[in-house]
C-alpha cells in the first residue's frame, strides 16, 4: 500500500514538474522495451510547451503523495492522451489510481468507452486493466486499444480528490 494519494486538477504552475515526470518515466520504464535512442527520441519529442497545451485544453489531473506530485494522466472526451508515474513510484498503485481516476470522469461526461494508444512499455498495464486491442500497432503512435465502461465498474471511492 502506498502512501496516502490525492489527486487534484493539473494547474500551469505545475508545467515543469509534470514535463520532468514525462521524460522520467519515459526514459526509465520504456527504455527497456524499446530500446535507449527510441525511447530518448519519445522523451524529447514533447517539452513544457506540449504540457501547457495540455492543462490548458485537456483534463490533465495530477497525483500526489505529501504534497508532491507523483503521476499525472491526461485525457480528452473519452481519449486518454497520456499517463505517466514517477519511476520510484512505478508499480505501488499511483497509475492505477489515475487511470480509474481518468476512467470515473469519463463515466461521468457519459461516454461509455476508454480510448487509448498504448506505447510498448504500457500495453501490459492497460490489458491487465480490461483493455482490448483493436488493431497492431502503428509506428507513428502505440497501440489503438479501447475498455467498455458499465454501471458498477468505474471506482471512484479510493482516492480523496484535493
Amino acid at each position: 500500500m502506498i502512501d496516502p494519494l490525492s489527486i487534484r486538477p493539473a494547474w500551469t504552475d505545475d508545467v515543469e514538474v509534470l514535463t520532468t515526470i514525462r521524460r522520467e518515466a519515459i526514459l526509465t520504464l520504456a527504455t527497456g522495451k524499446m530500446g535507449r535512442s527510441d525511447a530518448r527520441d519519445w522523451a524529447n519529442s514533447a517539452g513544457p510547451n506540449r504540457v501547457r497545451r495540455a492543462i490548458e485544453v485537456h483534463q490533465v489531473w495530477v497525483a500526489e503523495i505529501a504534497a508532491q506530485p507523483v503521476g499525472w494522466v491526461e485525457f480528452n472526451g473519452n481519449r486518454i492522451e497520456g499517463l505517466y508515474v514517477r519511476p520510484a513510484r512505478a508499480q505501488q498503485g499511483v497509475g492505477s489510481r489515475l487511470l480509474a481516476h481518468a476512467e470515473a470522469q469519463i463515466w461521468s461526461a457519459g461516454y461509455r468507452t476508454v480510448m487509448l494508444d498504448a506505447s510498448w512499455n504500457a500495453e501490459q498495464f492497460y490489458i491487465n486493466r480490461d483493455y482490448q486491442p483493436l488493431s497492431e500497432r502503428s509506428p507513428e503512435r502505440g497501440r489503438p486499444m479501447v475498455k467498455p465502461l458499465a454501471p458498477g465498474t468505474v471506482e471512484t471511492t479510493w482516492y480523496t480528490e484535493a
